[in-house]
């Protein structure tokens, strides 16, 4: 943990990384100015927090990076930060769009520059200015953090460290959050799937009775596919349908459905085992929130998928830096496990010979600027600056 109080932690930057601030609504215009005195530029806003417990902690995020002559007018910035007072905030759908005024304690608009006509946020953004809503501690945020060490802060006077001797030697646990009983219950689940031998699978899923889904008239022609199945393993590796990525009027088409399937299958089977861990000696919030996961219409393929961007790259994260996660595998292992924790195409991506980019393995050296996309990405170590203000650097 780097602990970085006052102007120390203005005016630089941390490649990949950012200090985190929270703050109570009520007092984000106060340090907005001391941002403002700072040269620090406003540069966007996102409901990045809003998922789960957070939604009831956080209204919104707002990011800042420095000012720098090189890469833009500041004085354009200033312009802009007092034409555009209020800043649309996407809540996940249009519909549910809000707009916040960023102004200081004392009327002043924020200099405004949009980092995406910049670059990505993590070369950009060195400030995420994380707002409390009314009502609310800042210490209830830190609480539902998906990492023990994540907890650690400095509110001005005291630091507070959970499990020190832990903590300073890099190693932590996951906390009891749901979307981390989510993913340990199905990473458990789904590890046991995909070594299962496929002729049971096969057997299970009455395989031989659909043989006309997969084009074939005949027993014995069922029983070659299923041999070629056989003779691949895994169902999950990246190369068993790759090479055969054409048209629709392609023959393999009708052993990729079969591929699909039997992924599908094993899927539902693990998310199946999250959820009979979800109903038994867990807190009913941690059941509501399985339950609620769990009845989405969504196939199991993207289920599989959202869980692998909400957790699995996250975890992955903290392992590139070092940081030994208890309950979950080594790097090692994770590189063992590439071919099932990674985001699987669908039908069409397959047979239309779209390749996905080499990141969306796990265990890939990631960028990934999630807050975008609704995921909370940057909730490193924390430390609490002035006014009761929570921020962090890892």
């Amino acid at each position: 943990m780097q602990a970085v109080l006052g102007k120390s932690c203005l005016h630089k930057s941390w490649e990949g990384c950012d200090i985190d601030i929270f703050v109570h609504e009520s007092q984000a215009p106060v340090v907005r100015k001391w941002l403002l005195d700072q040269y620090q530029v406003f540069s966007g806003c996102s409901s990045a927090y809003n998922h789960e417990e957070f939604d009831r902690n956080v209204s919104h995020v707002e990011h800042y990076t420095n000012r720098d002559d090189s890469k833009f007018s500041y004085a354009n910035a200033i312009s802009r930060g007092k034409l555009l007072r209020r800043h649309e905030l996407f809540e996940g759908d249009e519909s549910r769009t809000r707009s916040i005024e960023v102004l200081t304690c004392v009327g002043e608009s924020m200099p405004f520059k949009p980092f995406k006509e910049l670059g990505s946020k993590k070369s950009i953004v060195n400030i995420d200015l994380v707002v409390v809503r009314q009502g609310r501690d800042v210490y209830n945020a830190l609480d539902v953090f998906d990492l023990n060490i994540c907890k650690s802060c400095f509110d001005g006077k005291f630091f507070s460290v959970p499990l020190p001797l832990q903590t300073f030697r890099g190693y932590t646990e996951l906390t009891s959050i749901v979307d981390n009983v989510i993913a340990k219950t199905y990473l458990a689940g789904i590890i046991r799937e995909s070594r299962r031998d496929i002729e049971s699978v096969v057997n299970e899923m009455d395989i031989y009775r659909f043989k006309h889904r997969y084009g074939i008239g005949d027993l014995d022609g069922m029983k070659a596919f299923v041999e070629k199945l056989v003779s691949v393993g895994n169902v999950f590796s990246h190369s068993i349908i790759r090479p055969i990525m054409a048209g629709y009027y392609s023959p393999c088409v009708h052993f990729v459905c079969l591929v699909l399937d039997i992924r599908n299958h094993l899927i539902g089977n693990a998310l199946e085992r999250v959820r009979e861990i979800g109903l038994s000696a867990q807190p009913r919030g941690i059941v509501n929130g399985i339950e609620m996961f769990l009845s989405s219409s969504a196939q199991p393929r993207l289920l599989h998928n959202t869980i692998i961007r909400l957790c699995f790259k996250r975890y992955d994260k903290y392992l590139k830096r070092g940081i030994c996660i208890k309950d979950l595998p080594d790097q090692e292992s994770w590189q063992e496990l590439s071919d099932v924790l990674r985001f699987l195409p669908g039908f069409h991506e397959i047979v239309r010979g779209v390749s996905w980019p080499e990141e969306d393995f796990f265990g890939a050296d990631i960028s990934s600027d999630s807050d975008e996309e609704g995921g909370v990405d940057d909730e490193d170590d924390e430390e609490e600056g002035e006014d009761g203000v929570v921020g962090g650097a890892l």
